[in-house]
């Protein structure tokens, strides 16, 4: 499943590029990270809930920073599996930084979520609602690290 998407933060391209590439300030706009493990400047482990529609899923989280390009452009891929329920999941995120007028900056993502065994029966509909649902989320905390 692909999903893209973009919203503004009131803050100049360097200071958000800045979050972007500190995995625990990061974290703490992600709703439902419960535990954050630094490995190093460019991998972590993660401990999260993932709240779909009628149930709540554990999941154990490995992300790594692919690729980036200071203040322009940043790659993740994230892969795990949830604690009880079969199946495995991969993200790899594409964010871009641009700053049209100063001490603005549009954050434009890009998203392809790949799910298989029992997650990926959980069909497209309800995980796709609950991506969209925390993208809104992530952006409105993001946004309040600058206000």
């Amino acid at each position: 499943m692909i999903f893209h998407g973009s919203f503004r933060v009131p803050s100049d391209r360097s200071h958000v590029f800045a979050v972007f590439m500190d995995a625990e300030k990061l974290a703490g706009c992600v709703s439902g990270v419960k535990n954050i493990k630094v490995l190093s400047p460019t991998q972590y482990e993660a401990e999260m809930e993932v709240k779909i529609q009628f149930m709540t899923l554990a999941f154990k989280a490995v992300g790594e920073l692919q690729e980036s390009v200071e203040n322009e452009s940043i790659q993740v891929e994230m892969s795990g599996k949830p604690v009880a329920l079969a199946g495995v999941f991969r993200n790899r995120l594409n964010v871009h930084f641009d700053s049209p007028v100063p001490d603005e900056t549009i954050v434009t993502y890009e998203m392809d979520v790949q799910m298989t065994g029992r997650l990926a029966s959980l069909g497209e509909i309800l995980i796709r609602k609950t991506v969209e649902k925390s993208a809104i989320e992530f952006a409105d905390n993001v946004k309040k690290i600058f206000n």
